[in-house]
């Protein structure tokens, strides 16, 4: 793909953030009767637009946000333009002011929530095992889960204060605790153990530190996808649809397991019991080497996904809050690992080239449908952004509404000056950190390689 046309799903979901989120502000404060005067896209210098009723639609020259602007918003006021006017920003009564403040992350946060709704009533294709309860297929050889006591057939009843937990589930929080112990209750042979893994350290090539636990899901059958023309798979008869349930007579436990066999067969035949429809049949195919990874193969894509849908628009609402608060749940805990110091910031936050790189990343891989889903996460993550209580990003904001009330309560105001030095004093820190996350996208751009490739919705030919 040409480089500059790489970048252009990143500009579309970037554009389409920033429009729901100043929408979100726009449409609560006109329906709340305040006068907007410009809804821009971008910062700066006004590069196109048009004017419709009060109200100047633009472009703006830095792409990197957005603004709403009301009449009679600080800046006027202290400079002495107030018309007086009931519409303005400030003559607005507080809860108002608080609503149009909130509406813009709020619409962030609907909207997060909203793309995995949609996407499990129309329904996606998933890893058949990821939404299945754990149970262990295979342990890798030197691993945390071989070091914890982990054995072929264990189920894991819990860790932490997660009961019966999906492979989704757990994967995602031993991706994001290396080194860190995490309680284990396993169920072997009808008898409950307590053991503590302890998830090991893999670098990925951004550089930041992922948790490995070495452990597979239990698989009864290998899928046949489609069959490569000509492959060993073909000349044996292999169909789309088989099931593999057993490889040199021995049954299928995990993928790996599979792929062993096929590579312990140095080239030499295979023997396959295959389920095709209601027939067991026995199949026997030579395994060729292939050029690029020296793996033998059968020539075919393992197709071990299923059809993940809801059934009730109600169903879908829940799935896609209970996506979002998982989402939150593992940010905090990477929050509270920076603070005590074990990540590193650095490699935890992108910038805006880190976030580009990652959504070009995912539409080579994964085509739209994956660069939704992470449009899906950055708005969550801008929404709960603007949330925080810094000045000029609308947390702040609210937080001044907050304690001009608390003020009025005592019988004291919030003057013009402290507004503007609040204000002035949010806008060095969002430039601070605005500098922080741009340096850290270059200088991480020039010390690796490139960004680690997240894994492919199904899996690859063997």
């Amino acid at each position: 793909m040409n480089t500059l046309l790489s970048y252009v799903p990143f500009v579309i979901i970037l554009v389409a953030m920033i429009v729901i989120h100043e929408f979100g502000h726009f449409i609560v404060a006109k329906i709340l009767g305040f006068a907007v005067e410009t809804f821009s896209v971008g910062f700066g210098p006004r590069l196109l637009g048009f004017r419709y009723g009060e109200t100047d639609y633009r472009i703006s020259a830095i792409p990197l946000g957005g603004y709403v602007k009301f009449r009679g918003e600080n800046l006027e006021m202290i400079q002495g333009k107030s018309e007086g006017s009931i519409d303005e920003f400030l003559a607005q009564p507080k809860w108002k002011r608080l609503l149009v403040a909130a509406a813009g992350p709020v619409f962030n946060i609907v909207t997060a929530i909203l793309i995995p709704t949609a996407a499990i009533m129309i329904g996606y294709q998933e890893d058949i095992t990821l939404s299945q309860k754990i149970v262990v297929g295979t342990v890798k050889q030197g691993s945390a889960a071989e070091q914890a006591g982990l054995k072929t057939g264990d189920r894991i009843l819990s860790y932490f204060n997660t009961k019966y937990p999906t492979w989704d589930e757990f994967l995602d929080d031993v991706r994001i605790r290396p080194n860190e112990p995490i309680p284990l209750q396993v169920e072997r042979s009808g008898q409950t153990l307590s053991l503590i893994m302890t998830p090991q350290t893999e670098k990925m090539s951004s550089g930041e530190p992922l948790g490995v636990a070495g452990i597979e899901p239990a698989l009864k059958d290998v899928g046949v996808g489609g069959v490569e023309r000509g492959s060993p798979a073909a000349n044996a008869g292999l169909n789309a649809g088989d099931k593999i349930v057993r490889i040199n007579g021995a049954p299928i436990t995990a993928l790996s397991e599979f792929r062993k066999a096929l590579n312990d067969s140095k080239g030499q035949e295979v023997g396959l019991t295959v389920a095709r429809g209601q027939q067991t049949l026995e199949i026997k195919a030579s395994p060729k080497k292939d050029k690029d990874t020296e793996d033998y193969r059968l020539g075919f894509r393992i197709q071990n996904t299923t059809l993940v849908k809801a059934d009730s628009l109600a169903a879908a609402l829940a799935y896609g809050w209970q996506f979002n608060v998982r989402i939150l749940k593992l940010t905090g805990i990477v929050f509270k690992q920076i603070f005590a110091g074990k990540r590193s910031a650095g490699q935890a936050f992108q910038g805006p080239i880190g976030i580009a790189e990652q959504t070009s990343e995912t539409f080579r891989i994964a085509g739209w449908s994956g660069v939704i889903s992470l449009m899906g996460l950055l708005s969550l993550n801008l929404g709960i952004v603007n949330l925080l209580p810094i000045p000029v990003l609308d947390g702040g904001v609210i937080m001044l509404i907050l304690i001009e009330g608390l003020l009025g309560l005592v019988g004291l105001s919030l003057t013009m000056n402290m507004r503007e030095r609040f204000q002035q004093v949010g806008f060095v820190m969002v430039l601070l950190l605005m500098a922080f996350v741009i340096g850290n996208d270059i200088l991480r751009k020039f010390t690796r390689p490139s960004l680690s490739e997240p894994p492919p919705a199904t899996q690859p030919a063997r």
